[in-house]
């Protein structure tokens, strides 16, 4: 469902962030994520089985740049969502929606810059995707930070997800799902129980 420029200017004012972010075109790319994942699925060039979400922040450091990046696909489970934790993963207790990162940060560890799966873990995880914003508009929540709305699709759908922590790789906190996909290796995968 598409909405008004008013919709999104509410979004935008009642955003904690409003001064960094300062436009609400930020939210549209943001919110895009698995949207522009499916359109590549849909288009499927390569005849592709495995596709992979990187924000371009990822190649700042330029250590991936001219590099295939998946060279481990054995490391991406078959029928999950793997992502990146840029902190330990503590869910909440009570709550399947969260966003409140502010007041709650010992909750909130979903990167959102990097996610790998197959085809079909991806067409899932977009339709929950999708299910999850409306589960945040019907509760007035906001829709501002689409990695609380990320943790929150793995918060209420648990059997799709599983995280890589920070500490079970050599790199950047939010984005060393490329290491992972690069160079192989054995992890510790989290996944929320219940």
């Amino acid at each position: 469902k598409l909405h008004t420029a008013d919709f999104w200017q509410t979004q935008l004012d009642r955003d904690p962030e409003r001064r960094i972010h300062r436009s609400y075109e930020l939210f549209w790319i943001w919110l895009s994520k698995s949207w522009w994942v499916m359109e590549a699925i849909r288009l499927n060039i390569f005849d592709s089985d495995l596709f992979l979400w990187s924000d371009i922040g990822c190649f700042r450091d330029r250590r991936y740049n001219n590099e295939t990046m998946i060279l481990h696909r054995d490391v991406v489970p078959q029928n999950e969502m793997m992502q990146m934790a840029h902190h330990t993963p503590n869910p909440p207790q009570s709550e399947t929606l969260f966003n409140d990162k502010y007041h709650h940060k010992a909750n909130f560890y979903h990167s959102g810059s990097q996610m790998v799966a197959y085809i079909e873990t991806w067409k899932m995880f977009h339709r929950y995707f999708l299910e999850t914003i409306d589960a945040f508009l019907e509760r007035n929540m906001i829709i501002v930070e689409d990695q609380a709305i990320l943790q929150s699709v793995c918060l209420t759908y648990p059997e799709i997800c599983a995280y890589i922590p920070f500490k079970e790789v050599p790199d950047n906190n939010y984005f060393g799902l490329r290491y992972v996909v690069h160079n192989g290796g054995e992890f510790k995968l989290w996944r929320k129980v219940g």
